[in-house]
């Protein structure tokens, strides 16, 4: 099978394709033919060295879409033929072999490439509104970064769970956020948040690049209240407010993550931009990192040759 990779890290023209064996899996595991593959900063960041040196050939990718090829023997819930999303281990791949644990059906009108689009930023907003705010409903809920996938994404699970929603983003995006279901809308490039909003949020959801502004999030967050942030934050001295990274973590698993995920795809609540679809290919894969490392408002997925 074909596998697309690095054996250095540097610029996004490192990737390589190499043919290796199939892998097979293990009694419990299941092996997944990859229709789909969501690229995500992360594997950008283990390309370019941001994560230390590597040993050998590499290959990433978290994100992946498939049929199920085969099952191992104690393996139950899913069989040959489905197509599932998967959050794994060395995906850019022809074959993947999945855990369980982290892999959910797609269901049925749900195109391959959505799916693939919303696995990690899925994941990460879930847990945004769940494991580190308890978003419920009634509560205001500042959401910074609204046009992001992970930020758009939080946006639309916590209108969803009746949360009144003001959403942070850039004057260009306001259309596109508001129509996601914020409530209210603020321009960073033309009003100070911090001033606007000073002491409205019951949960603050800072999904920025790199966290920005982390400071001004305890300025808009309610004394007694939550901020859930892809920063370091930390707490406050003269403000009682909790302070929570957010991180990988194992509740929820990602399985069950991914199934809420799914449910709210199918039933229409939620949306994601896809800005760019490329060819499995070491060309295809260069040119989605070149998009990772500019300013784009959009998902990057990449799709097999069917």
């Amino acid at each position: 099978m074909k596998v697309i990779g690095f054996d250095h890290v540097g610029g996004p023209d490192v990737f390589e394709e190499r043919t290796v064996d199939t892998p097979q899996p293990a009694a419990d595991e299941l092996l997944v033919k990859v229709i789909a593959i969501g690229l995500n900063n992360r594997e950008r960041a283990e390309r370019a060295g941001e994560f230390g040196p590597i040993s050998g050939f590499t290959v990433t990718g978290r994100d992946i879409v498939g049929t199920v090829e085969s099952v191992g023997p104690n393996v139950k819930d899913f069989t040959p033929g489905e197509v599932v999303a998967s959050h794994v281990e060395n995906g850019y791949a022809e074959y993947v072999v999945a855990q369980p644990s982290a892999t959910t059906l797609v269901p049925s009108g749900i195109m391959p490439t959505t799916a693939a689009a919303l696995i990690t930023p899925g994941i990460t907003a879930y847990r945004a509104i769940t494991t580190f705010s308890h978003v419920t409903a009634g509560k205001t809920v500042i959401v910074k970064g609204a046009s992001g996938g992970v930020g758009a994404l939080a946006l639309q699970m916590a209108v969803d769970r009746g949360a009144h929603v003001i959403a942070i983003a850039h004057s260009r995006n306001e259309a596109a956020v508001t129509a996601l279901g914020a409530s209210e809308f603020v321009a960073y490039d033309q009003l100070t948040p911090s001033s606007v909003l000073a002491d409205r949020a019951d949960v603050l959801i800072n999904a920025a690049m790199n966290g920005a502004g982390s400071d001004d999030d305890i300025v808009m967050t309610k004394p007694g209240g939550v901020i859930a942030t892809v920063a370091q934050n930390t707490p406050p001295a003269n403000k009682q407010v909790t302070i929570n990274h957010i991180h990988p973590s194992s509740t929820p698993t990602d399985a069950e993550a991914l199934a809420v995920i799914m449910d709210l795809l199918k039933d229409g609540k939620l949306a994601i931009n896809i800005t760019s679809q490329l060819p499995f290919s070491a060309t295809g894969l260069k040119q989605g990192n070149e998009i990772l490392e500019q300013s784009h408002d959009g998902r990057v997925v990449i799709l097999m040759d069917r």
